[in-house]
């Protein structure tokens, strides 16, 4: 079988371990299935570390590709091709969407409307479209409904990962028995501690979220970084000791603010391998954190969380794991601010959220193994 990864990249380690998730199942299938995304996703050496073929497709932006992909394909066999690790679109038997959260209001319409177009496509060919776990909507805006619910009406099974986007996509009045709701699956992929990180000692970590200063108020966003600030000044002061982790490059300028007001003694965490990070996340005391991976990962190996978050998303992540008390709603006051710290680092309140959090991630875990046998079921069908 030969799938297309749609909706990945590599400088968000969240979407790259939702990339991770899927190479691995397909794999755990069959070992001779092949992944493919486009070249324009990361580098070569970053796709092929993860064995992942590079699937030419025409560019209306470039007239001459499409010539040249065709000649590639005349002049060289299918057999040469794949040992090269080039592939073809009529190759693809399948398209599965990763996207985590695009199809919404909140990001533009041309996603939207490309992906429309392409199940359209592919359910004319045979080919299977499958929407993997994710958030959706809201879809006010009339031309983005409008491709949203072509792209609906053309896939084989779409899988919102929360109640809300679930009542988001029930609203479009589309055929409602390939909605089916799953959780996010990379609560399913192993990680892997790196040798330089201590964990020996007890840690917290913090990851911080620029969306959290272009997706929200004017009030939450002036007051963000005096609440990564706070967070900061109670672990040193209290424990675990504090480090800062970069799950996004776009993260880069809140991260030198923070190093600017704590200096040297602020540690940085910048990995680029999500396997890693996940493998990090899993040893610490605690986490705070605005980036939802970096919630998934704590959250599904047990450890205690504060959220923070500009979508729906956050909320309903907390909901699945019972723990929707660690969302912070408010940034008014230290006071408030270190009542939230005292849930998850006082021993009590961690130890009972602990308990709540291991018995919610199994019955995750077992919602995404039921997700993927009926992606399986739809693709080999």
């Amino acid at each position: 079988m030969i799938v297309e990864i749609r909706g990945v990249n590599f400088k968000n380690k969240g979407a790259e371990l939702m990339l991770h998730a899927v190479i691995q199942k397909l794999s755990d299938w069959d070992e001779e299935n092949i992944v493919a995304i486009r070249p324009k996703i990361g580098t070569y050496r970053q796709r092929s570390q993860l064995g992942l073929y590079q699937l030419l497709t025409s560019d209306k932006k470039i007239p001459f590709l499409n010539s040249a992909i065709n000649a590639i394909n005349y002049v060289i066999p299918r057999k040469l091709r794949h040992s090269l690790g080039l592939l073809i679109y009529p190759e693809i038997d399948a398209i599965l969407d990763a996207s985590g959260f695009a199809y919404s209001d909140q990001w533009n319409l041309q996603q939207t409307v490309v992906m429309a177009s392409l199940a359209k496509k592919c359910k004319k060919e045979g080919k299977k479209v499958v929407l993997l776990p994710q958030a959706f909507g809201p879809f006010e805006n009339p031309q983005l409904k409008k491709a949203f619910v072509e792209l609906l009406d053309n896939a084989d099974l779409v899988f919102p990962r929360d109640e809300i986007s679930y009542k988001y996509l029930m609203g479009l009045g589309t055929n409602s028995s390939r909605i089916k709701m799953a959780p996010d699956f990379t609560n399913l992929v192993q990680g892997r501690v790196p040798e330089y990180f201590d964990s020996t000692i007890k840690r917290a970590c913090v990851i911080p979220n620029t969306r959290m200063l272009d997706k929200t108020s004017d009030d939450v966003q002036s007051k963000y970084l005096y609440y990564l600030e706070t967070c900061i000044n109670f672990f040193t002061e209290m424990g675990p000791k504090p480090f800062i982790l970069v799950h996004d490059t776009t993260d880069n300028s809140l991260v030198s603010d923070l190093k600017s007001k704590f200096g040297e003694s602020l540690e940085v965490i910048l990995e680029s391998n999500p396997l890693y990070i996940k493998g990090i996340l899993g040893k610490c005391h605690v986490v705070v954190s605005s980036r939802f991976h970096g919630l998934i990962s704590a959250l599904s190996q047990g450890i205690p969380c504060l959220a923070t978050g500009w979508s729906h998303k956050y909320r309903m992540l907390l909901e699945d794991y019972n723990c929707v008390e660690c969302l912070v709603t408010s940034f008014e006051s230290q006071e408030e601010i270190r009542h939230y710290l005292k849930l998850i680092t006082e021993e009590q309140s961690r130890s009972e959220l602990i308990d709540k959090i291991i018995k919610a991630g199994l019955e995750q875990k077992k919602l995404s193994c039921d997700m993927w046998s009926e992606v399986y079921e739809v693709l080999n069908c």
